[in-house]
């Protein structure tokens, strides 16, 4: 364990791990709890693209198992309005340095899960405006800061959004969002061969043991869990950040 370059593999495996196991579980939080531990362990900029990466990879294989029950009508204004909104978010990665870049990152995650838990309980009539304001949060996150789940779920929230239907919908999303965020970036994490292995496996075992997971435990009551963990993480990532621009 006093290899630098093992501790800094594990730590990546073990956050894949975690957000494998709750994509698979709830439908979301695969970026919300790995992105601020990859970003504090790899950098904003490694740190976002291995989340990019992994993202889609996760969300493709939990689609194929829940395809059916996409919410089409919905999925039609969602992804095209993420897409636009990686555009914005692409110029910010290009124009922030590291350390305000990682302070923004941990923000952003800290402040879309507080916003969710605000307007629990509190619907409103689903509307276009709504949904292309959800879109686009959600594209601008996803390639500044990696988390683009926080503007889909306010949205779903807010709207009364059936979980099964929002959950399925949301892997399409992410579908979308991560190839777009990785061609804007023109670039892959660069890891060792040692690397991608790790992150492959920790994220099929984590996976794995989500799938078991979603047959015991109520979707909502872990989705909770999950914001919790990943504002935690945020603190700790931004903690970092403000040390680092010191």
């Amino acid at each position: 364990m006093d290899d630098p370059g093992l501790l800094l593999t594990l730590s990546m495996a073990l956050s894949v791990f975690i957000g494998a196991v709750s994509q698979r579980a709830t439908g979301m939080g695969f970026a919300l709890l790995s992105a601020p531990f990859l970003v504090l362990v790899l950098g904003p900029l490694q740190g976002m693209l291995a989340v990019n990466a992994a993202s889609v990879l996760a969300n493709s294989l939990n689609l194929v198992q829940v395809w059916r029950d996409v919410d089409w009508p919905r999925a039609k204004l969602l992804v095209p309005m993420g897409v636009v909104g990686v555009l914005p978010g692409a110029v910010a990665v290009e124009l922030l340095p590291e350390a305000p870049l990682t302070i923004v990152v941990s923000l952003l995650v800290v402040l879309g899960p507080g916003v969710t838990n605000l307007l629990r309980g509190r619907t409103v009539p689903p509307s276009a405006v709504l949904g292309a304001a959800g879109g686009f949060t959600s594209g601008f996150m996803g390639v500044t800061a990696g988390v683009a789940g926080p503007g889909v779920v306010v949205y779903a929230r807010a709207t009364g959004w059936e979980h099964r239907h929002f959950a399925a919908t949301a892997q399409l999303h992410g579908v979308a969002l991560g190839i777009v965020s990785l061609a804007a970036k023109r670039a892959l994490p660069s890891f060792e061969p040692s690397g991608w292995i790790a992150l492959l496996v920790s994220l099929l075992v984590g996976l794995l043991v989500g799938d078991r997971l979603s047959r015991r435990i109520d979707g909502a009551a872990a989705m909770r869990v999950v914001v919790l963990i990943a504002m935690a993480g945020a603190l700790l990532a931004l903690g970092r950040g403000m040390f680092a621009a010191l």
